[in-house]
């Protein structure tokens, strides 16, 4: 065999050889690597809209939220008719909370998570172990509301009306390694009221009614 000979089959050797550490390298990331950096971003983002999410409904709520300014309840005699929602009150209250929330996620800038560095190993007795690697991403996010009101009986012609609103935070980060995605949901009872008075029955057996501004 000729040098020339030689010398193609080394290259290629070398070729197949880096090819192959790379495919290597890469299965590693992705089964290693890619799951610790994502599930600790996840939830740092989980924690960050959480709080965002939160802190806007306490903003809002503080407000002494008033059943009456929300819902009409019309009666003929001792019977209930109808409950009717005030629409344009119901709208303002959820644009407020999904605003601030959209405020707060927009205000959260670049975030970072710390990792040891042994946890990239992949072998669970060294994890937690060796320097911390920091991992930067800039977390970007949208919020909507929704309400959501429940009839639940409470005694003889006595009905509890509790009415909830459910907050849901679409969260991305933008990171020089992964994005990801992930999504926060809040509901929390905003206000109730206890309405005496026979109520028709299909105000029940529906339970939870979504009321979407």
């Amino acid at each position: 065999m000729d040098n020339k000979k030689k010398k193609i089959i080394k290259i290629a050797a070398a070729v197949i050889i880096v090819i192959s550490a790379l495919s290597l390298f890469g299965l590693f990331m992705r089964n290693n690597v890619k799951p610790t950096i994502v599930g600790n971003c996840e939830a740092e983002m989980y924690a960050l809209g959480t709080n965002a999410i939160i802190n806007a409904i306490s903003i809002v709520i503080t407000r002494d939220i008033d059943y009456d300014d929300m819902f009409t309840v019309v009666k003929e005699g001792n019977k209930i008719t109808m409950v009717q929602a005030n629409s344009p009150n119901i709208n303002r209250i959820a644009n407020e909370i999904a605003n601030i929330t959209q405020a707060n996620l927009e205000d959260m800038g670049e975030q970072s998570v710390h990792i040891a560095s042994g946890t990239f190993t992949g072998f669970s007795f060294l994890m937690g172990f060796g320097p911390d690697i920091e991992i930067k991403f800039t977390p970007i996010g949208s919020a909507n509301c929704d309400f959501i009101s429940e009839f639940a009986s409470a005694g003889i012609n006595q009905t509890l009306h509790k009415i909830y609103i459910t907050v849901k935070a679409e969260i991305y980060s933008v990171s020089s390694i992964y994005d990801i995605q992930t999504t926060v949901i809040s509901e929390v009872l905003i206000c109730e009221n206890l309405l005496i008075g026979e109520i028709p029955d299909t105000y029940l057996s529906l339970g939870r009614l979504n009321l979407v501004p």
